[in-house]
């Protein structure tokens, strides 16, 4: 099965920030419950969140959601929006965790100062929180 956008179109593969790999503990609120979710990579515009859990969350192109990033002791809240879903089965579920991609919709000026340096701090040390 292939990805889409929040639009149903095939996703592109153009990004408008450079990902970083990290693995970071993630909380969304969404769906009238509280998610636990991994990172799969990270940008200043968005976030790919995953479950180790074998089951498919209740998300789909168009939820928005409320999202906490931990970074060891703090965390970055912000406000995102499914853009694309990655089924399981699907090749890119073969190399990758089925989840889901997010485009950042909201984030204030001080969770946005926070992003911008654990993306730095990842990308200069290779190094991940976790």
């Amino acid at each position: 099965m292939t990805s889409h956008s929040a639009t149903g179109e095939p996703r592109s593969h153009t990004r408008s920030a450079e990902r970083v790999k990290i693995d970071a503990f993630v909380k969304v609120h969404g769906a009238d419950r509280e998610y636990v979710l991994r990172t799969r990579d990270l940008s200043r515009k968005g976030v790919f969140l995953y479950t180790k859990v074998g089951h498919m969350l209740p998300f789909k192109a168009g939820s928005t959601l409320n999202l906490e990033l931990y970074d060891y002791d703090a965390f970055v809240a912000c406000r995102v929006v499914v853009v694309r879903v990655v089924e399981p089965g699907s090749a890119e579920a073969a190399a990758y965790p089925a989840g889901f991609g997010c485009r950042i919709i909201d984030l204030d000026e001080t969770n946005e100062q926070k992003l911008v340096a654990m993306l730095e701090r990842v990308s200069k040390t290779g190094q991940d929180p976790y």
